[in-house]
This record gives structure tokens, sequence and C-alpha cells, in this order.
């Protein structure tokens, strides 16, 4: 079966590969397409789809953004987007305003908290590109600085809701974001819903049904996380609603070790007929 992997980080935003290198790592894996689908930029887009030219795989141009329904974040994968139009342009610039002024109050709670971290030293992990600095670039920091083992436990200990460096900020709502999406020719996805709520399942469940209230074209029904509570309701979604489905390991490269681009920690097997059905919807 041939398969693929929509939903994949790079340079970009809080990967560690570059556009190029994840495109090459998707042709080394045989994978018959791959969607760069970087945090609330399309940077990486141009030179991804210029390599998959080069090496004769299929690349999806795509984008993650994260939003807000009710006081949980839940994140939006866009496949196939014009990274041009202005709707997503607007819409990316507001979000970085929004995160880099989110970031520099993270820094400062931590500081405030007497962890010994400066928003110098994290911007050495960007290449000095503030544009670029997500939460994950702090928790390497913090790795960094030995305050954490690892990405899980700098999230857990220092950078999730309710711990000393956590700042919410603001985000578009699902609504915006799928409107924005489909202006720009996009179809919109509901990614990872077990994240929506992690501690809560069903509120997991319950904010993931109005977020679908929406209207995005689908959701994430396979994901490196998913056990099989998850995908089971994920699949009972898309039965229910009529939606397409998606899929993805989320790769981060060495920022998430042991979680493989197309296979994930080893069992994930996204089928091209994923991607068949979504150019199917689009009259492809």
């Amino acid at each position: 079966m041939k398969t693929i992997d929509l939903h994949a980080h790079t340079t970009a935003s809080d990967g560690s590969c570059t556009p190029t290198q994840l495109v090459e790592l998707a042709a080394r894996k045989g994978l018959a397409a791959v969607a760069v689908t970087d945090h609330d930029t399309t940077a990486g887009l141009a030179e991804a789809l210029a390599a998959g030219e080069r090496l004769g795989v299929r690349v999806v141009p795509g984008l993650e953004t994260s939003t807000h329904v009710e006081d949980q974040d839940a994140h939006i994968v866009s496949l196939f987007i014009d990274p041009d139009h202005p709707a997503i342009r607007e819409m990316i610039a507001w979000m970085a305003q929004s995160r880099q002024e989110r970031n520099r109050q993270m820094v400062a709670r931590l500081q405030e908290a007497g962890l010994p971290v400066t928003w110098e030293e994290l911007l050495a992990f960007t290449g000095g590109d503030p544009a670029k600095v997500g939460r994950a670039h702090v928790g390497r920091l913090l790795m960094a600085k030995g305050l954490a083992r690892t990405m899980g436990e700098a999230f857990q200990n220092y950078l999730m809701r309710g711990r000393c460096g956590y700042v919410s900020r603001q985000t578009p709502s699902p609504a915006q974001c799928i409107q924005a999406t489909h202006r720009a020719g996009g179809l919109a996805f509901v990614a990872h819903i077990h994240q929506i709520c992690r501690r809560d399942p069903q509120r997991s469940l319950y904010l993931c049904r109005k977020t679908l209230a929406d209207g995005p074209d689908g959701l994430e029904t396979l994901y490196s996380e998913y056990d099989d509570f998850w995908r089971g309701q994920a699949e009972a979604l898309v039965r229910e609603y009529g939606l397409l489905r998606s899929g993805g390991s989320d790769f981060h490269g060495t920022v998430k070790p042991g979680l493989e681009l197309g296979t994930g920690y080893g069992d994930l097997a996204v089928p091209l007929a994923y991607l068949e059905a979504m150019d199917a919807a689009r009259g492809r």
C-alpha cells in the first residue's frame, strides 16, 4: 500500500529538517506525498515544492494554525492552500505578531520564576529570527539549560496551562481559520482531536463537535499519538458528519525523538486513498 504523511514540520517553524531535507526524507522512505504544515507560516513551502519537483515526491502546501474553542486550543491543518492568497497572508501576519508578543512574555515569566533563560538565548535556536520562535524552542532552551530532560517534561513542568511559563495568546476562531483556508482554495482539517483537552476525553470530543459545526472539510483520523479509542472516535465522527479523512505523523525531526516521518512511533500508515479522496473533493 502506498502511504503518505499530511502533517509535518520544518525549520520554517519548529522542526529540525529544512524543507528540502524533509522532502528528501520522504523520498527515501518511499512516501507518495508529504504535506508541509508549519505552524502559522508558509515560509518553507516554495523550497519544499521545488524539492518535490526535483525528487518526484508530491508536496502538498499546508499550514497548521492554532485556534481557540471556548477555553482550549484546537489546531486546524490547512491543505492545498495558495500561500500567496491575501486571506492566508493576513492571518499569518496577525498570528506572527501575537506569537512574538507571547514568546517575550513567556521568557519574562520564566525569569520571574527564577529560571536562567534569556530572549537572546532563545533567538539562537532560530538563527536570530523572532518570527520562528515557538513554545518548542522555549522547551529546547530549557533542555539545553538542564531544566528539563525531554520536550514533554519541559511542557509539563513549565509551558502548559497553569505552569509558570505559560502565556495564552490571541488566536483566530476555528471558523475564521476555516474561512481563510477556503478562500485560499484549500481544505481544512481538525488536527489531533485528543489534544484539545488532554485530561478530559469527553470534553475533547464535545469541543471537536463544536469545531466541526464551523464547517471544516475533515479531521485527522490517523495520527501518531492515537490509540484504538481515538482512532475509533475519529472514524465515527467522519462517518457521522460525512467528512474527509486525513492523517500524519506531526513530524518535527529531532525535536520529537522516536517519531518518524510516515510511520510515527512505528505503526502509522496513512493510505494514499485519503489524498485521492481529497483530490476528488477538489474536482481534480
